[in-house]
């Protein structure tokens, strides 16, 4: 810790001795290699010297508004440079220069922008991290197009119509994702330019000819490979209900007006799949059976889902039908019927009308206030979850409910009660302190008796006879907290209670000596508390501390007492020097943290499993997204995609087998999964909740995303 704080001392007092040497102006070069982002950010003057303020006194936000047009010109330059990259084929640079630096500068931003003078900074914020999404999103479908140009090329040269018809109509799916993420980062630069001095008109203008290239060839390509069809639906009865479904009548014709008679062909009918067989004259009849469908009348989306390799290009259209309400029947059961914090129960339940099982509704299981899964019934209307006992449901004779979260549906809402008895599990509690130069650093871990660690639940602490202050435990039951106390000679105590009412965890308390001192210290060596104090003083330097009126730097070298000699700009260089010394030994630690877990990981796996290459990616589960997403069949695309994330993570991480998809995401990040990754394993439970309960099919958009995080998690196969 004393090491790297004095090596990141000298660092910046050298910028310090170099930054005053040029006359008060500090040059602020960036490491992308754009010339256009070889910007200087002047110390800012005005009539009454207020440059030579604390940061915390001066409210007009001078420092922070220039320091905001400084981060936004940088970014700019950034979505620029990946535009022209992008536009070159130049995938790689196109990312990389949206990568971790872009992200610091965001997250610098996003810190700046909430003590600028200007509320639109933070809307130029929220513009600023969709741009990188939809700039990225739009680099990754530009390269698949052009992987699929190739592929389609090919086929076609060898005379495999099949093949060619089969990449064809992916490139219309390919084509229309593009022209969609175009608009949205247009839109994005628009609202940029709008609220900042940010000019983003040729990275603009390299989006808009890329899109237009693409555009141009698929028109070509579709002309050349595929026809076109227009699908017509009517509704013969006027109402609908699970158990009494509605007729509906259609007909699909060719572009020339033939008609596609004689054949089965599939339909996308409001969320769900069927197969119908057309006629000589190309009509056909199918049967509308609602189940999440809202009351009254309704406007029911139809689409003609043409095979992989076939000639035609879908269509769909809408027709209107009264929507009526069926109460089905439920009952549930649950074993064991007694259970303690964290063990495991199962959970069943069957939905039914009329003695036929609804299929694909949702299921929620609760005990008290709390959902402890969900999941979906299957075909004969039965819905099974494995989960554990929380924490937050108290002790004694409960129930669990099982129900059909359903309002105003063709469903009804329903439940179904089921007795069980939960019993207290006693837990221990330990604490130790340490004196800071802040006041008091208290860590500690709270477990049940059986050694297993109690995540997520608040624990007291107190020094002395002062105020108490709450810490909730993190994954592995641990805490760790700075705790206000006045330096002084005094022998204390602190104490470490949990005591919660509304739980079925026994209370614990601990106590711990906080020795006689005359000062602070350092956090002990090697804690994260040593990072994280570097990186809050540098911070502090720059935007100003509402806690701390002077920060220490290291042993108290550098604090606020420095900067009314300094200038904005001069405080800029400060942290952009001392940054590179602050990441660098971030980089460090989660490398040597993500070794850890994957070391772990792999003691976990088994045997077997550690044998299968972790990068494997499964052939199956690229033909089944790639012909779901073709078909526009994006609810079964979502699903498979999650399916394909489950199992990679039940392997991966030891995440149980039965888990539902938002148990999935809690365990993955008790698991520690690193919140990158995170990120896309949300992404993917999201998308499958929205085509498992909801009434509508999954955006496009949003199952492309959930394919695309899925594809990522199965290749990488890190997590």
């Amino acid at each position: 810790m004393f090491r790297s704080q004095s090596w990141a001392v000298f660092v910046t007092l050298t910028i310090l001795g170099l930054t005053a040497g040029a006359g008060g102006v500090a040059a602020m070069g960036t490491d992308d290699g754009g010339p256009a982002l070889n910007r200087q950010v002047e110390t800012p003057t005005d009539d009454n010297e207020t440059q030579q303020e604390n940061p915390d006194s001066v409210s007009d936000g001078e420092y922070g508004d220039e320091t905001a047009a400084w981060l936004a010109r940088t970014m700019g330059g950034r979505l620029e440079n990946s535009s022209i990259a992008l536009s070159n084929d130049q995938y790689d640079q196109a990312r990389s220069v949206l990568g971790d630096d872009y992200d610091k500068r965001l997250e610098q931003y996003v810190d700046v922008a909430g003590d600028t003078s200007s509320a639109t900074d933070d809307t130029a914020a929220r513009e600023f991290e969709a741009a990188r999404e939809n700039q990225r999103n739009l680099t990754n479908e530009v390269q698949r197009y052009r992987q699929q140009y190739t592929a389609y090329q090919a086929a076609r040269e060898r005379g495999n119509e099949s093949k060619a018809r089969i990449t064809a109509r992916a490139m219309e799916r390919t084509a229309s994702n593009i022209s969609d993420r175009s608009r949205e980062l247009n839109r994005n630069f628009e609202r940029i330019e709008n609220t900042t001095s940010v000019d983003l008109s040729s990275g603009q203008t390299e989006i808009n000819e890329t899109t237009e290239n693409i555009t141009t060839t698929q028109a070509v390509i579709r002309e050349e490979t595929l026809v076109g069809t227009t699908l017509t639906v009517q509704a013969i009865d006027s109402t609908a209900s699970f158990s009494d479904p509605g007729t509906v009548s259609g007909q699909i014709r060719t572009e020339n007006g033939s008609v596609i008679a004689d054949e089965v062909v599939e339909l996308r009918i409001g969320n769900r799949t069927q197969t119908v067989r057309t006629d000589a004259s190309g009509v056909f009849e199918s049967q509308y059976r609602p189940r999440s469908a809202r009351l009254g009348s309704q406007s029911v989306p139809v689409k003609y889902v043409p095979d992989t390799d076939s000639v035609y290009l879908s269509d769909d259209t809408t027709f209107t039908i009264d929507v009526k309400q069926v109460t089905p029947n439920a009952t549930s059961d649950i074993a064991p019927g007694t259970v303690g914090y964290g063990d495991r129960f199962d959970a069943t339940a069957s939905v039914t009308v009329e003695s036929r099982g609804v299929d694909g509704v949702p299921v929620e299981f609760t005990v008290g206030d709390t959902v402890v899964a969900r999941t979906t019934t299957g075909p004969n209307g039965t819905a099974t979850a494995s989960t554990r006992a929380p924490a937050s449901v108290n002790d004694g004779e409960r129930v669990v409910v099982a129900r059909v979260p359903y309002e105003n549906r063709a469903i009804a809402g329903v439940q179904s009660e089921t007795p069980v008895v939960v019993v207290e599990t006693q837990t221990t509690l330990s604490v130790s302190a340490s004196r800071t130069d802040d006041g008091a650093l208290a860590r500690g871990q709270l477990q049940t008796v059986a050694g297993d660690p109690v995540a997520g639940r608040p624990v007291r602490l107190q020094v002395g006879a002062g105020g108490t202050q709450l810490v909730e435990t993190n994954r592995n039951g641990s805490f760790q907290t700075v705790l206000e106390y006045p330096q002084n000679n005094e022998t204390v105590t602190v104490t470490a209670t949990y005591d919660e009412p509304s739980s079925n965890l026994g209370n614990a308390t601990a106590t711990t000596t906080l020795a006689a001192g005359a000062g602070g210290g350092n956090p002990p060596v090697g804690s994260d508390s040593d990072r994280d104090l570097l990186i809050d003083t540098l911070v502090a330097i720059l935007f100003g501390s509402d806690e701390n009126p002077e920060v220490a730097f290291g042993n108290g070298i550098i604090g606020y007492s420095w900067l009314p000699v300094l200038g904005g700009g001069v405080a800029l260089a400060v942290v952009v020097g001392a940054w590179f010394i602050v990441s660098r030994r971030r980089q460090s630690q989660d490398v040597n943290a993500t070794s850890s877990v994957e070391a772990t990981e792999v003691s976990m796996s088994g045997p077997d499993q550690a044998t299968t290459p972790s990068n494997a990616t499964s052939p199956t589960f690229a033909d089944r997204v790639d012909t779901y997403l073709d078909g526009g069949d994006y609810d079964a695309a979502a699903m498979v995609a999650y399916t394909a994330v489950h199992d990679e993570l039940a392997v991966k991480n030891g995440i149980d087998e039965g888990a539902t998809h938002w148990e999935l995401l809690q365990q993955s990040q008790e698991h520690g999964v690193p919140e990158e990754r995170m990120a896309d394993i949300e992404t993917v439970v999201e998308a499958f909740e929205t085509a498992a309960f909801a009434p509508t099919s999954v955006d496009p958009s949003r199952a492309e995303a959930a394919v695309e995080r899925a594809r990522k998690i199965k290749s990488n196969g890190d997590q």
